[in-house]
């Protein structure tokens, strides 16, 4: 296992995979694992067209970090006509954005990670090969997508036998 140079305040370093994921109505698809470090803004354009891959179309809007939001994918997202709701570059305006992200719109993402780290031990894989460390990183996203359609499933039924 490399080691993989984050800069974060709590750790300069971690190790394991660099996994990039997308959500889509509630379900989560593993876009990018990675054991070698790499900038996430290099990988949006490949996660835009794996969703038209998926569902025929382009997605109308992209929420994304600031990571994510450079001049080079701005320039791409709009000539597809893709909204980008992230923070603008440059000084912030005096009146407020409309494409402007809000702290709450990142969350879902945000908490899929969480909930894979916590609940079902993203951030305690020990497996010793690379295959077997991806294998219990698709599994756990599987998982996820699994409770995800559980809670559809039981909320269809009980509105069948209402």
């Amino acid at each position: 296992v490399r080691t993989i140079v984050r800069g974060k305040t709590n750790a300069n370093v971690e190790f394991g995979a660099k996994i990039q994921m997308s959500i889509m109505n509630g379900i989560n698809f593993l876009e990018d694992v990675s054991w070698d470090a790499f900038n996430e803004g290099t990988r949006l354009m490949s996660t835009v067209e794996n969703y038209k891959k998926r569902f025929g179309y382009y997605p109308q809007k992209v929420f994304a970090d600031k990571i994510y939001c450079n001049r080079e994918n701005r320039t791409k997202l709009k000539a597809l006509d893709i909204t980008l709701v992230a923070k603008p570059l440059g000084r912030p305006p005096k009146l407020a954005v409309d494409n402007h992200i809000r702290p709450g719109d990142r969350n879902p993402i945000e908490g899929k990670f969480g909930q894979a780290k916590t609940a079902y031990g993203m951030n305690r894989i020990k497996a010793r090969l690379t295959q077997t460390s991806e294998s219990w990183i698709a599994s756990i996203v599987l998982v996820l997508n699994l409770i995800k359609l559980i809670g559809r499933a039981s909320l269809c039924l009980s509105l069948i036998h209402i």
